[in-house]
């Protein structure tokens, strides 16, 4: 049995489909790349999910898409 692909399916995947060479996940990670063209995460869909996850705490992914700002500022 053939594995289904994750191309194309409206949501951006991890850094193995988000590549040129998969046309950006046929298109899902298109908007994301736009908006953080040097995050180089294994999980976009959890950039700016409402919570912190400390491997996306980084100025290229947008401070993990904005979830860790106020923790950021405050320490």
């Amino acid at each position: 049995m053939q594995k289904k692909s994750n191309i194309g399916n409206r949501i951006c995947g991890g850094r193995t489909d988000n590549t040129k060479e998969c046309g950006w996940d046929g298109g899902d990670c298109l908007k994301f790349n736009q908006k953080y063209p040097f995050c180089k995460t294994c999980f976009p869909l959890i950039v700016g999910d409402g919570r912190c996850n400390s491997q996306n705490n980084v100025v290229e992914c947008g401070w993990d898409g904005g979830d860790y700002v106020e923790l950021n500022e405050k320490y």
